[in-house]
């Protein structure tokens, strides 16, 4: 039997994420069509609506996701003031979409943001996908670790089409569920999940959120255990303060 294609691969992934838009379901698919196809080593969607107060919407290492969590906390609680491409996101208007890659920037940025969000992490490489549409404004950022080659060396986000793909797919998802939009790093969770969260949240202690999901407590402890594990945090105060915002 013959090996399916890169095409073939990435076609099969984007009519799944198509499927699902709109659902949790949608987060699968798509972590894994950037990670397997693009060889995105961390992901990260950040939202800028009315407010201008900058959002995350998702954040996603695959090596190590305690680290995305940190890192997209750092950058909302005032690390995307000194971002270069900051000024880009601010004017863009609905419907247009860009990408900026991280060579494009030298020369822009400050050596204690490059020091913090690159070197200290481990990101050598970096391709930011701006878009807007009537809901507001998307920052869409895609990394590489140490010991890769860059995505412009392997031809990557070079084309509109790779580019205008994730927009699509990303805005289009958060435009048919504005609910997830408002959940920020609890919508990567499961429905049992998100309750658990959502419970301790409002203060509430794991016996009560048992009675109130009608699971055995028990299981409301190991719902809360891989919630944890997705969000990469591993205390309620941690989970407080990466919701903080919602």
């Amino acid at each position: 039997m013959s090996q399916a294609t890169p095409q073939t691969e990435l076609l099969d992934y984007v009519a799944q994420c198509i499927e699902q838009l709109g659902s949790r379901a949608f987060f699968e698919p798509f972590f894994d069509m950037v990670h397997s196809v693009f060889g995105v080593d961390q992901f990260m969607v950040f939202f800028m609506g009315p407010t201008e107060r900058m959002e995350c919407l998702l954040s996603r290492d695959f090596a190590d996701d305690a680290l995305a969590e940190r890192l997209g906390r750092a950058y909302t609680k005032g690390g995307y003031v000194a971002d270069p491409n900051r000024a880009s996101i601010e004017q863009l208007t609905p419907g247009e979409t860009q990408a900026v890659h991280l060579r494009e920037l030298a020369g822009k940025m400050a050596d204690d943001y490059r020091e913090r969000f690159f070197e200290q992490p481990g990101l050598t490489d970096k391709v930011s996908i701006l878009t807007a549409d009537e809901i507001g404004k998307y920052y869409i950022n895609l990394y590489r670790s140490q010991g890769r080659c860059s995505f412009i060396d392997e031809n990557l986000f070079t084309s509109s089409a790779q580019v205008h793909l994730i927009a699509a797919l990303i805005t289009q998802h958060y435009r048919l569920n504005q609910s997830l939009s408002s959940e920020g790093p609890l919508a990567i969770l499961s429905d049992r999940e998100r309750q658990i969260c959502q419970g301790i949240l409002r203060g509430k202690k794991m016996e009560a959120i048992s009675a109130e999901t009608g699971v055995a407590t028990s299981s409301a402890i190991t719902y809360k255990k891989r919630a944890y594990a997705k969000l990469g945090i591993t205390s309620r105060a941690a989970l407080f303060d990466l919701c903080g915002s919602h």
